[in-house]
């Protein structure tokens, strides 16, 4: 009898980031984040070496990232924060997490600010 072996088949997972809420305030364009990403994420410790591993795409607002090699909801989450810093919108813009593998970019609550200001007059 011959031993049995494993196949290893390479589950895809998609990574989805709806930036909906800051793209319809024109704060946040979605095809330069898409590009970013392209252009930052490492695969096997090389930048821009995505081939036919990892794909990254635009959905109307949505962006979606599809790999089939060792990717992460933190490596996204750690180049969306950075992608915000270099664009000067990280004050204003947080990177939340939704559900498993679903993440929003989200405008920090401005409630609390507001009530702030009404007590100092």
């Amino acid at each position: 009898m011959a031993p049995i072996t494993k196949k290893s088949n390479k589950v895809a997972k998609k990574f989805t980031v709806d930036c909906s809420g800051p793209t319809e305030n024109g704060v946040f364009d979605p095809s330069a984040y898409v590009k970013y990403l392209v252009e930052h994420i490492k695969v096997d410790g090389h930048i821009g070496n995505l081939g036919k591993d990892i794909t990254v795409s635009e959905e109307g607002s949505k962006v979606v990232v599809v790999s089939t090699t060792k990717f992460s909801g933190k490596y996204l989450k750690y180049l969306s924060k950075r992608y915000l810093k270099k664009n000067q919108v990280r004050d204003w813009i947080r990177f939340v997490s939704v559900k498993q593998n679903e993440y929003q970019l989200q405008f920090y609550s401005v409630a609390v600010d507001e009530e702030e200001e009404e007590e100092e007059e």
